[in-house]
This record gives structure tokens, sequence and C-alpha cells, in this order.
């Protein structure tokens, strides 16, 4: 929601129409979440069969702070999460939510659209264990190891890393462990798979 209406206007632009216009903001908003529902309907009804799990992306803020107010992320983006999350509930599937930012005032409104697991994480927001220790038992929570630190450290860095937030996360709900972002081609492909096998090792295998 908020990353199309950005895409369509510029970041500056958008926020001079919430200032200046925001009727014409409301409008266009509504419009974003009314194509997302369609697109949704017809996603689910014609190729739902195929997944086991839905999402979709929508960065909403940066290591201090939401982009938009919280107010404006309330009456403007939540409520068209919730649409396309109920209808992706009706069809028996859950949800996962990727947003990057510092979403810590907000996480409960979030959680309200009815998610059923976020993923992104960056140890400066909050560490990995903090984010389950917090919501893990109401949501999934996919990641894990700060990006950061998996293209920094050694491999025994690594492996010790995981171990250690692997053990304080440990009664705290379901996760699914990786990286706390995207892979860039710039993690150095042994610390990839040194955080795979610590991983694993944990689980046993």
């Amino acid at each position: 929601m908020f990353e199309l209406a950005q895409d369509l206007t510029g970041f500056e632009e958008l926020c001079y129409m919430l200032a200046d216009d925001e009727e014409l903001f409301r409008d266009l908003t509504d419009k974003i979440g009314a194509t997302m529902l369609a697109i949704w309907k017809r996603l689910l009804r014609e190729y739902g069969d195929i997944f086991c799990v839905c999402r979709f992306g929508d960065d909403l803020g940066y290591k201090s702070a939401t982009m938009f107010s919280h107010e404006s992320l309330r009456r403007y983006v939540f409520p068209h999460y919730k649409r396309v999350i109920d209808e992706i509930h009706a069809h028996g599937k859950p949800f996962l939510l990727h947003s990057c930012g510092n979403l810590l005032g907000v996480m409960d409104d979030i959680l309200a659209t009815g998610i059923d697991a976020k993923h992104s994480n960056e140890d400066i927001i909050a560490p990995f264990a903090d984010w389950v220790e917090r919501y893990g038992g109401r949501i999934g929570n996919f990641g894990g190891i700060d990006t950061d630190n998996l293209c920094r450290m050694d491999e025994k860095q690594i492996r010790e890393e995981i171990r250690d937030i692997l053990r304080q996360c440990a009664g705290h709900g379901g996760i699914a462990f990786g990286t706390g972002n995207s892979v860039p081609s710039y993690v150095p492909p042994e610390n990839y798979l040194a955080m795979n096998g610590a991983a694993r090792e944990t689980r046993g295998e």
C-alpha cells in the first residue's frame, strides 16, 4: 500500500499531498487498496491452490521511525491490509507480511489486521530475540541473524551468534530462521552456508 503510493507519486510529493489535499490522498490509497484486493481475489480464485502461504511486502519505515505518522498508517494503510488478509484467510491460507523499519509503535495495529507472520529485522531496531519475545505468542517470526552481521562476521562468529539467538528464542513461539532481510550478492557464500549449517545443527540435523 505505502510503497505503491510512493512509487506513483514520489515520497516527497506524497507527503505534500497528505498535508495539502488529504481528500486526494485518501482517494489514492482507496484506489490502490481496491486494486490490490481485486488482484488478490483473482489470484486466489485462479491460482490459490498452488500456494501454501501468501505474502506481500510493504516497507513502512527506517531504523528509527515509520515513514508516515502512526495515525496516517492506521487511517489509510492498515484497513486495506485487513481487507486483503481477510480474503486470504477466507481461502484457508496464512499471511506473511514483509516490512522493514522500526514498526514497534504500530505493531499492535499490524497484528490487528490479522497477519500470521512477519519478516525482516535489524539488530539496530531490536534484536530478533526481542521480536520473538514480544510477538512470538501471537505470530510466527521469520528472520534471525542481521544481514549486516552475515556480511561482516566470520564463519565461527556466525555459528556462535546463531546458537545464542536460538537459545534466546526458545520457548517464545514459532520461528523460521534465516537472514533478517534479503540476501544480497555481497554476502560471502561461506557465511550463508555457515548460517544454514548452524540452524540445521541446532535442529539436530
